[in-house]
This record gives structure tokens, sequence and C-alpha cells, in this order.
């Protein structure tokens, strides 16, 4: 409401009509707007500005996930070796002599090393084979351990009981996995222990004069050995011997604890040292641009409204209150703007007829329309936003060759894990009979349950000649259909139809009987395809998908032409990892066939999802964009509905020189145009009523605290059926 200084008596019209404060007022929305464009405009400077030179955050990303699930492999890999050497125990003969009952194994089993059958204590070998075996200390039935041999080479050791009391060692090789380097960014992989020394190491390891890298790697071996996963990225620095000198280059070495479910502490930390080329992502003030065309938008559409709208409103306000005040010989100004200056005429007749004149007739002459430069202002933000994104929200991001690199690594892994998978499971059926060498499918119940407890496979059993599972079956149901199987062992896929996949694995028993049958788990797979980034499938050789990380159809068509070159680039010999696409449907994709298997894995990742510069300043345009559309969206409907709409009524209601002066003119607001209704009103009544109307508002008498009372009827004393029917 308005507020009177003390001592300001409330009189004449002006106090005698309320006009609430803010956030009412005509002048109210196209402050405020201006206000928040300003800030904006600062926002944008602040938020466009192009992150500080360092590593890409998608290379620290992809080589942290690279470690972690290396790691994880190593750690899955020592679990695999104790269910393996329990799963020899449980189909060997603990009555064949010490000897016998090693080189059994042994050559069931290729992967082992060396073994050792120790005593009921635990303490001495009674027989021992190939490589010999120190001991890390006192051996227990599920013991597993990293040791090295004297040479340096890294071994795991394991340990299972038998039936006896005795303890079966044995030793595998171990270290990190084949996945593939990438010699530009000078890529190392680095295996410590808990002491800091390193016991195995792949590619390009930091010299121990390079003192910044040797900080580092000492730094990420102790958070890891706490159990932590992380990574570490150094100071931007030129790179001696690179191709270009004065590219500033960083060290990232990312690291994780070699551990995993079920897998005892290993002592184990896995490194990733790797140097990358800095980007950036353009000028480092790119949103200055951007703030100052926002800084005059806001500026002109503010002046534009003020001149067409707020300024009229307010000359009008003035001279209308003077008129219905009485001041008849106050001559109204003619507005430059459409809805003011109708109002203005509407009042001029008022007061010449109210003054015994004729009025005067007013000229036409163009003007502004309040409610077009509300349009134009609102137009003017709105095509402020369309240009930002156009400009900075729909570019072209620069994707470095560090980010393709790190990605062929991952899936590199992903293929390597896959081929070890498929692989080991094929080899854990061939040692198994190997091992238990009998043609009773029924001696083999133990190891089939043993066997199907392993979490890549679905089912196991023992199929007869004609492919019928035989009542050793282990696991869910199977999912092959009976059909005679192929003398030769191997991994096969039984056709392109149905809902689910059927991988499996199998080789004959003894006598050629009986075959013993593992089916793979998809959802195992679909697990280790989450490995490599973005979206994953695993396809054969007709490109149909046998599984993949999002929802997939069974067999279906790789979709998208990009992964379709890139699996048929992988078929040829052509492993593929590269950039396709253009705008924002870019994607980064690599494809790699899984050695010894018909199968590729396919990884796309949109360009648009990595941790670039150039991606946080696109999200950022597209973030300062939307802002900016809904400021013009607002500008536009806070002007529309709350003043344009009530001008132009009060407008159009105040056609007096048309003869229309029956229409009752309300407010529909406490502010200058609700007083501009309410003065048009006094105008409207005086030329019904006399001048004698002026200078006041009606208001009922009394007050609102008096009580209400009952008027009696009054009627003419005329019976019902005479009296005149109302008219409607």
């Amino acid at each position: 409401m308005r507020i009177f200084r003390k001592g300001q008596e409330r009189a004449g019209l002006a106090g005698q009509l309320a006009e609430s404060g803010f956030p009412a007022g005509v002048a109210v929305p196209s402050g405020v707007l201006v206000v928040l464009l300003v800030l904006l405009a600062g926002f944008c400077v602040l938020h466009l500005r192009a992150p500080a030179v360092t590593a890409p955050q998608a290379v620290v990303e992809c080589h942290q996930e690279l470690v972690t699930d290396l790691a994880r492999s190593l750690a899955a890999t020592a679990q695999q070796n104790v269910t393996d050497l329990r799963t020899a125990v449980t189909v060997s003969d603990p009555a064949r002599p010490p000897d016998e009952l090693l080189a059994t194994v042994n050559q069931s089993q290729p992967k082992w090393r060396g073994m050792a059958l120790l005593d009921k204590a635990g303490g001495q070998p009674v027989a021992a084979r190939g490589e010999p075996i120190a001991l890390p200390g006192a051996v227990a039935g599920g013991t597993v351990a990293p040791v090295q041999r004297a040479d340096g080479a890294l071994r795991t050791l394991v340990a299972a009981p038998l039936p006896d009391g005795r303890i079966l060692v044995a030793v595998a090789a171990s270290g990190i996995p084949g996945t593939p380097l990438d010699a530009d960014l000078r890529q190392g992989l680095v295996l410590s222990n808990r002491a800091g020394k390193i016991v195995d190491f792949r590619g390009t390891v930091p010299g121990t004069e390079d003192e910044a890298a040797q900080s580092l790697l000492a730094n990420a071996a102790t958070a890891a050995d706490q159990g932590r996963t992380g990574s570490f990225v150094g100071d931007p620095a030129p790179e001696p011997g690179a191709k270009d000198p004065t590219r500033p280059y960083a060290m990232v070495v990312a690291y994780a604890p070699v551990a995993g479910d079920g897998v005892p502490d290993l002592g184990l930390s896995l490194l990733s040292v790797v140097r990358t080329p800095v980007v950036d992502a353009g000028p480092p003030q790119q949103g200055i641009r951007p703030a100052l065309a926002l800084v005059v938008v806001a500026l002109t559409g503010f002046g534009l409204i003020r001149f067409a709208l707020v300024g009229p409103v307010r000359r009008l306000r003035v001279d209308i209150l003077k008129v219905a005040n009485g001041k008849l010989g106050h001559r109204v100004r003619l507005s430059h703007s459409k809805e003011a200056r109708r109002i203005a005429v509407a009042v001029e007749y008022c007061r010449a007829k109210l003054r015994g004149k004729d009025a005067a007739r007013v000229r036409w002459r163009p003007g502004l329309s309040a409610r077009t430069s509300v349009v134009i202002a609102a137009l003017a933000v709105l095509a402020w936003s369309g240009w930002v994104f156009a400009t900075l929200g729909y570019g072209t991001v620069l994707v470095p060759d560090s980010v393709v690199s790190s990605h062929r690594s991952q899936v590199g892994n992903t293929v390597e894990t896959i081929h070890r998978t498929v692989d080991d499971g094929l080899v854990d059926l061939k040692s198994v009979v190997g091992i238990n060498g009998t043609k009773d499918p029924a001696s083999l119940g133990p190891v089939v349950r043993e066997l199907a407890e392993q979490d890549r496979f679905r089912s196991v059993y023992v199929v007869d000649k004609s492919g019928n599972v035989t009542t050793t079956s282990a696991g869910r149901p199977p999912l092959r259909t009976s059909t005679a199987l192929p003398a030769e062992p191997g991994v096969r896929l039984q056709d392109t139809a149905g809902r689910i996949p059927v991988l499996f694995a199998h080789t004959q028993l003894p006598g050629g009987d009986h075959a013993l049958v593992a089916e793979f788990d998809v959802d195992h797979l679909v697990a280790l395809l989450r490995r490599a980034p973005g979206r994953v499938k695993l396809v054969n050789a007709e490109l149909r998908t046998l599984a993949a990380t999002e929802g997939f159809v069974a067999f279906e068509k790789l979709s998208g032409e990009n992964a379709r070159r890139g699996a048929t680039d992988a078929f040829a010999g052509r492993p593929a990892a590269r950039v396709d696409g253009g705008g924002v449907d870019r994607t980064v994709v690599v494809a790699r066939p899984v050695e010894d298997l018909p199968w590729v894995v396919v990884s796309e990742k949109p360009v648009r999802e990595l941790s670039l510069p150039g991606n946080d300043v696109r999200r950022g345009a597209l973030l300062v964009s939307l802002i900016g559309a809904l400021f013009g969206v607002l500008l536009f409907g806070w002007h529309h509905l709350v003043l344009i709409r009530p001008l132009r009524r009060v407008a159009a209601t105040g056609e007096f020189a048309d003869g229309k002066k029956t229409d009752v003119i309300y407010p529909q607001r406490q502010d200058e145009i609700g007083t501009i209704a309410c003065c048009l009103e006094i105008c409207r009544q005086a030329l019904t009523e006399g001048r004698a109307r002026l200078g006041s508002v009606r208001r009922p008498r009394g007050t609102a605290t008096e009580e209400t009372t009952q008027m009696a009827r009054i009627t003419d004393g005329r019976p019902r059926g005479d009296r005149p029917k109302a008219e409607v």
C-alpha cells in the first residue's frame, strides 16, 4: 500500500486510491529482469571459461577404470586358481602315489608351473614337481599368496587340502594381464607389494631420475596399499623427446588394490602410468562476448519497455489523476504508446464534455504498442539464447588421441578377460576329464557340482551320445537342445535363434559315449562387457548380438553404421579405434576380435558423454542458453499478464467518444494501471452524473465492524397477480 511520510495528509484523490508496493508496479518487471539478465551475463563469463590446462578428465577416468578392472582380474585369476586346484583335488584319487598324483594333476592343468604335496603338518614336502616352491611361512588349505622366484618372476601360490589331511600346493604364473598399451603415451603398468617394491611391470616405467614421477608413484602405492582407489595428476610440463617439445604433458597415475570378493588380501597394488598431452577447450575467456551481447540486449529491451510502457503509463497516471480530481483545465498529454494514447483520448473527451465544449478531433499518428515492445524485448533475449546454443552449445568437441587410446586399452582388457574366461572354462572341462579318467558319468557328480558353482557357468551336465542330458547335472536347467556333439572339444554357439544365446563348452569323456557340457552364463559375460566404456556389444561373424551392456534382443543385427563398419574391420584383422560421425552425434568406436573365437567386442561411446573441456563448455553454454530462454519467457509472461492485458482492457472499455458510457471500468490490480482505471471510471460517472462526481471515490458508508441488519420487505400494496413482471 502507499506509504505516506510523517505529517503528510491523506488528501485528494491520489490519497484515496491504494497502490501496492513491490512486486506490484509498472516498472518492477522490467527492473527485476534487467538485473537478472545482467547477473546472467556475469554467470556467463564465469561459467563459460575454459578449465585450467591439465590432463583431460576422460583420460583420467579411463585409466582409473582400466586399473580397477585389471586389479579385479588379477584377484579373480587368483581365486580361479584356488577353484581349479580344489576341483582337481575333488576328482583325483588321493590313494595314488604322490608322484603319480602330482603328474596327473599337472598334465590336466598345464598352467601349474610347480607343485608340491605337503605332509599333514603342512610344513614338509612329501613330493614335488616342476619349479621349486618357496613356501611363505605356514601353509593351510585355501592359502593364496604371491611369491617370487629367485629370478624375480612373480607366481601365485595356492593350496588345497586333500581328504587325508595332506595339502596340495601349486604355483601358477602371475602378473599383469596382456592388455594393449599405448607407446605414444608412454603407458606403463606397475605391480608393487606392501614394501613398495616393483614385482612386475609392463610398458614404460619412469626412471629413478624423474623425481616428480617417482613421488606420484610412491603416493599412489601407499594409497592403494591402504585399500583406496583413485588417481593422481601431475603438473603440466614439456616432455623431453616428444614430437612437439613445446607442448605440455601431464602425468596421470591411477592406482587400485588387487582385491575382490572372496579373495584374501594379496598385498599387491596395481598402478597405471601414462603421460598425456594437455588440451584446452578454446579461448580462456570465451564467455565475454556472449556476456557483452546479453548486456546490450538487456539494456536495449529495458529502454524499449521504459519508452513504450513504463513512461507513458506514469505520465498518463499523473494527468488522469488531475482531471479526475476536478482540474478540468489540465490538458492530458497524448502518448506515443498506442494503449496509453487511446486512454488519453478518452480522458480528453470527458474533459471537453464536462467543460461544455466539443471534444477536439485527435489526429492519428503512428505509435509503438506496449505489447509490441515487450514482444521485441522477449524475442531479443530468446534470440540471444539461441545464438549461444548454436555457437557454443552445438559446436564440435575436440577428442584427443589419448582418449581414443585409453578406450582401446579398456576394450582390449575386456576382450582379454572374455577370452580368458571362455578358454579357462574349456580347460577346466578338459582337466576334469583328464584327472578323473573314468567312463562312468555318475562318478563326475561331485565335480559337476563344483564346476556349476563358478560364476562363468549357468549349468554343467553330462550328455549321452545323442546329446540328451543324463542325471549328472548341476546348476540351472539346460538351454541347449538335445543334439549330438562333435567329437572335437571346443566352444560352440548353438544357433542364431531363440530368446537367450546358448554358448557352451564341451569335451568327450573317455570311450566317446558321453560328453561333459558347461553352458556359459550370458549375464556373467555382460558383467565382463561392462568393463569397457560406453555401449558395448559382443557379436558373432554375422554381426548378430550375443550379449550387450544395455537391453538387447538376442541375435539382432548390429545397428549403427559406425558400429557395423568397426566390427567388419575387426573381423578382417584391422581392429578399429577411431572417432566416427559428425556434430553432436560423434562417437568413439573401438572394435577388437576375441582371440580363437569368431566374436568381436564393439564399444560405442558418444563424444558428448566424455569428460572433456569442450564438453564442459558445451554443457555450460546449454545451461546459460536455457536460463536465458526462461528469462525471456518470464519477461513476456510477467509483462503480458500483469501489465499489458489490464492496460489493453482499460483502453478497450474507455471508448467514450463512441457513446459507450454504460460499461463499468474496474481495476484488476492495485498499481498504476489500477489507478488509471479508477480515474477513468470517475470520469465516466461524471459524464452521466455531472461534475460534482469528480474528486472522490465512491465507498460504502459505515465501518466494517458495524452489525448487519435485515431490512423489512417493501411492497406497493397491490395483489401479487396485478404486479408487473420484471424484465430480464
